[in-house]
């Protein structure tokens, strides 16, 4: 065919061959809707009509689809991988304190002394920022941590003996 592509070509190939495309694509991907609608948008980008238009298209879904199912394998494959990954991070202890006990040592804390040792050790706030967001100084917030942290290695002793949080200043 030697005709422009024009969105009267694509909207009968849609109506005339859309369904078969859509099946055709099904064996090999979870989303063959995606794929026909990308090779109608290829189509739409040539500058003359293929000669065997609805050859292409069928040739243009098929890589389509065989493409997205092979990203989709390799994602769940890396999916699969991180959360094994993260499984055995969480099995791993941390120093000599078990996942568990850390935990459950910050709740027995009081929620001061708690909020204090979350806000300095994971959120990266300064003692500046720490004392205006718990309405103290900064230096209060620091004894007060300080404290905290005595009180929380008082907890972990029994499981912990070379931890960093341990560990005599």
């Amino acid at each position: 065919m030697d005709m422009p592509v024009d969105a009267r070509l694509i909207g009968d190939l849609l109506d005339r061959h859309g369904a078969a495309l859509e099946l055709y694509a099904s064996q090999w991907t979870n989303c063959p809707e995606d794929c026909v609608q990308e090779a109608l948008v290829e189509l739409a980008r040539q500058r003359q009509t293929p000669e065997h238009v609805v050859a292409w298209l069928y040739r243009v879904v098929r890589n389509r689809a065989m493409n997205a199912g092979r990203a989709a394998r390799r994602r769940v494959y890396h999916e699969q991988i991180a959360a094994q990954q993260a499984r055995e991070r969480k099995r791993q202890p941390l120093g000599d304190v078990d996942r568990l006990s850390l935990p459950e040592s910050l709740e027995a804390l009081d929620t001061g002394d708690r909020e204090l040792i979350v806000l300095r050790l994971w959120s990266e706030l300064t003692w500046q920022q720490i004392g205006e967001l718990t309405d103290t100084s900064s230096s209060s917030a620091q004894r007060r941590y300080v404290a905290a942290l005595e009180k929380l290695k008082q907890l972990l002793e029994p499981t912990c003996l070379t931890n960093m949080i341990c560990r005599p200043s």
